[in-house]
């Protein structure tokens, strides 16, 4: 065979692949997915149908025994004890953290920062996981936003709907059914609601 083209195909060979990874998306998230847990950056395969307002910490950590929480006890709309993890993706997907908000000891809401690049395949794994979910208007000062939403359990799942705009955060909230129904008693009394 001639040299030139024995060089040309193993340019080809090995070149192709590292494009590949280094240029698609999906070359990159698969990059990410290897590489993000070599940094410390966990993996998390938590079942958000699992999630309830009876965990506590303790509950959460032993769920999560490979991920390291930094908590806080600082008062939020969402409670008085803060637990964050920085992590490298959910069920698959490339994420940025995971945070859980405890009132009482009791979990009130966990909080999924996913990148803003995997936002469709995030609605569509809950689509599969969860059927399609009901899709409504809210927002803040008047202003319309579509938030789909899925009745759990113990709980609510909210994840803005349709493409995300440029202020739009990258995150998928979980309500316990302790903070829907704490926000509900808010509203009648016309008080205005944390959460």
């Amino acid at each position: 065979m001639n040299r030139t083209l024995i060089v040309l195909l193993s340019l080809v060979l090995v070149g192709g692949p590292l494009a590949w990874l280094l240029f698609s998306k999906e070359g990159q998230r698969r990059t990410d997915l290897v590489l993000l847990p070599l940094f410390g950056r966990p993996s998390v395969t938590l079942s958000l149908a699992e999630l309830g307002s009876r965990l506590g910490e303790a509950d959460i950590r032993a769920k999560l025994p490979d991920v390291e929480l930094a908590c806080t006890d600082e008062v939020t709309p969402y409670g008085d004890r803060t637990c964050t993890a920085r992590i490298g993706d959910f069920v698959r997907l490339p994420a940025e953290s995971l945070t859980f908000f405890f009132a009482g000891g009791e979990l009130r809401v966990a909080k999924l920062s996913y990148r803003r690049d995997v936002h469709p395949e995030v609605a569509s794994y809950l689509a599969q996981r969860f059927g399609e979910g009901d899709t409504t208007r809210r927002g803040a000062d008047g202003a319309p936003a579509l938030v789909t939403n899925w009745q759990l359990m113990d709980g609510l799942l909210l994840l803005r709907a349709g493409d995300l705009g440029p202020r739009d955060e990258a995150a998928l909230l979980w309500l316990s059914g302790a903070a829907v129904t704490e926000r509900v008693r808010a509203n009648r009394a016309g008080r205005p609601a944390d959460l």
